[in-house]
């Protein structure tokens, strides 16, 4: 009898017929190997869902959007090339506005040359050098000693002094607008007729009547019955005019007086008519006084302080009226 070799087991099937089904065996089976290489390589569904749903999100942050890349594109072509769509905006040269005034510690600071403007005239009193201080706003000009100081205690009012000297010598510039001068003109004599109230009794009648006026500010004139009252009280404060005078044309009022009391000081004045404030005021003819007055205490003064005070006065200018 001829032996028979065994046979592997065959897996079991299910044929379909119908809806009954039986199992059968099928007619080989596959290697091991084979089968062990399938079920390593065999991922459930919801690992598989997970690998999938990473790779679109590292897809995502790793690709570059299109349009940066052409916007890039174009910048390091353009960077590239030297050149440029639009055209560049023109460049504005702005000129210096600015010149140079005084500042409190006696340096020289920038300032707006619509107020302001330097001057290259100088004079010489003693032994002080003084420069021209020129007002271009205000149309006036004035020497000032050049190692003096220079304060603002009120809206256009400048204020001159010595370094680190307060309450001795000093000067003061006043603007006060006064309206069209009636006649026209800068002669300070016009004002008498001037409807402007504040500019009633203001002594525009000749020089000496100003510089009562101005004297009064301070203590009574001497020499009239507010001041014998003074005279009997306390302190016994008066003042007494030492000189008043007019230019040719009448345009300038020039005084000097000093006051008599416990703190005796000297003035020296004067007053005229400014061409107005710059650009609509002017324009208008409306007309401002400017009055410069000079100060210093008569107990540590000298002549030369006297005769300093005198040539800054005497230096002011105010510009002509169109």
């Amino acid at each position: 009898m001829s032996r028979r070799s065994p046979r592997a087991p065959s897996a079991p099937t299910r044929k379909l017929s119908g809806n009954n089904s039986r199992l059968t065996r099928s007619s080989a089976r596959k290697p091991e190997s084979e089968e062990s290489s399938v079920s390593d390589r065999a991922i459930d569904r919801r690992t598989a869902l997970r690998y999938s749903a990473l790779c679109v999100g590292l897809g995502v942050f790793t690709t570059t959007p299109p349009s940066f890349a052409e916007e890039t594109t174009a910048e390091d072509t353009v960077a590239a090339e030297g050149y440029v769509g639009l055209e560049p905006a023109p460049v504005v040269e702005i000129p210096p506005e600015v010149t140079m005034g005084w500042t409190d510690d006696g340096e020289k600071e920038q300032t707006d040359k619509e107020s302001e403007e330097e001057s290259t005239e100088t004079i010489t009193v003693g032994d002080v050098t003084l420069t021209r201080y020129v007002d271009v706003n205000s149309g006036y000009s004035i020497f000032v000693p050049n190692d003096w100081s220079r304060d603002q205690p009120m809206a256009n009012t400048p204020e001159f002094h010595p370094k680190s000297e307060y309450g001795g010598r000093r000067f003061r510039i006043e603007v006060m607008p006064v309206g069209k001068v009636p006649g026209g003109g800068q002669k300070l004599q016009s004002l008498v007729n001037s409807e402007m109230e504040s500019l009633t009794g203001a002594g525009f009648e000749s020089p000496l009547n100003f510089a009562q006026v101005e004297a009064t500010k301070f203590a009574p004139v001497k020499g009239t019955p507010a001041a014998d009252v003074a005279a009997k009280g306390p302190g016994g404060a008066v003042t007494e005019i030492l000189q008043s005078e007019k230019s040719e044309n009448g345009d300038y009022y020039m005084y000097e007086y000093r006051t008599d009391g416990v703190y005796p000081i000297r003035f020296f004045g004067v007053a005229a008519i400014g061409p107005g404030q710059a650009g609509g005021a002017r324009k208008l003819k409306r007309r401002d006084l400017v009055k410069v007055t000079c100060q210093v205490p008569e107990k540590d003064a000298t002549e030369s302080d006297y005769e300093l005070l005198r040539a800054i006065s005497k230096s002011f200018k105010v510009d002509e009226c169109d």
